[in-house]
């Protein structure tokens, strides 16, 4: 079908446009609210502007597609393959994203606000300065994916793998990231108050200058992980391990360290007031003073020389 046949169809009240080859098509600014393209070949069509809400595009191919400043809320985009697409500036609020591939799109301040991103795949795109807040991203693939500057307050990220993404300057206040692989993630000057971070590894990760305040990371693996300037007040890392961890001037008010390993960290700067710390190893940690090691020991912390 045509552009002109297709917005015929749909002044007609037709809605159903399911499994049409529209390729290359150009709808760009015309209403298809509550419009079904399920199964659709979309490839490189401009929708660009485009009125979406509520619109069905389950399994539809929309790979190169695009879709600047389109309205996509509450549409159903189910398994839909959004490869290369152009997504900047367009409104995915509340949309069904279960299942779907956007490899490579472009997300630019894109509105994700509560969505569902269920083990949705966001392998290297761009999400800058995105708005993910309350969305659920359960299991997602967000390897080396852009998201600096991105907002995910309150987001659920359980089990999500984010190895190698970029977080720089992005907020993740109460978000979930229970069980996450953080590995060599970028999250310097990022804020993660209150997070869920148990059982996650940041392995390599760099949380230069990031806020920590009151986060739970019991459990978690932060070996040779970038803590320097990085404020852990009220922070829980029991049982964590920092082995090799560098904390160089971190804030540590009241921190949690019971049972944690701190082997060959790096502790130049850092002032323990209020910290818990029995059963922690402090095997070959540098950068602490005489009077430290003391007062560590007489709290309980293990395998300090003091000379």
């Amino acid at each position: 079908m045509s552009a002109h046949e297709i917005i015929k169809s749909y002044a007609a009240n037709k809605r159903n446009f399911q499994h049409l080859n529209l390729s290359q098509i150009s709808l760009k600014g015309i209403d298809f609210s509550g419009a079904d393209f399920s199964y659709a070949n979309l490839t490189s069509a401009n929708l660009s502007e485009a009125n979406l809400i509520c619109a069905k595009l389950i399994w539809t191919d929309l790979n190169r597609a695009d879709l600047q400043k389109a309205n996509l809320q509450n549409a159903n985009l189910l398994n839909v393959s959004l490869l290369w697409a152009n997504l900047n500036e367009a409104d995915l609020s509340k949309v069904n994203l279960t299942g779907a591939r956007l490899n490579y799109a472009k997300l630019q301040s894109v509105c994700l606000r509560e969505a569902n991103l269920t083990e949705i795949n966001l392998e290297r795109a761009c999400l800058t300065q995105a708005d993910l807040s309350g969305a659920n991203l359960f299991k997602a693939s967000l390897k080396a994916t852009d998201f600096a500057g991105a907002k995910f307050d309150d987001a659920n990220l359980c089990q999500s793998n984010w190895e190698g993404a970029i977080l720089c300057n992005a907020v993740l206040r109460r978000v979930n990231l229970e069980k996450a692989q953080l590995q060599e993630t970028i999250l310097s000057k990022a804020d993660l108050s209150e997070a869920n971070l148990i059982e996650a590894d940041l392995t390599n990760a760099d949380l230069t200058g990031a806020t920590l305040h009151q986060v739970a990371l019991e459990l978690g693996i932060l070996v040779n992980t970038d803590l320097r300037d990085a404020d852990l007040s009220k922070a829980s890392l029991f049982k964590a391990n920092l082995e090799g961890a560098i904390l160089q001037g971190a804030k540590l008010l009241g921190t949690d360290f019971r049972h944690a390993n701190l082997k060959d960290s790096n502790l130049h700067g850092v002032e323990f007031i209020n910290c818990r710390v029995k059963g922690a190893l402090f095997t070959d940690a540098v950068g602490l003073t005489p009077q430290q090691k003391q007062w560590l020991t007489s709290q309980g912390a293990l395998n300090l020389k003091i000379e």
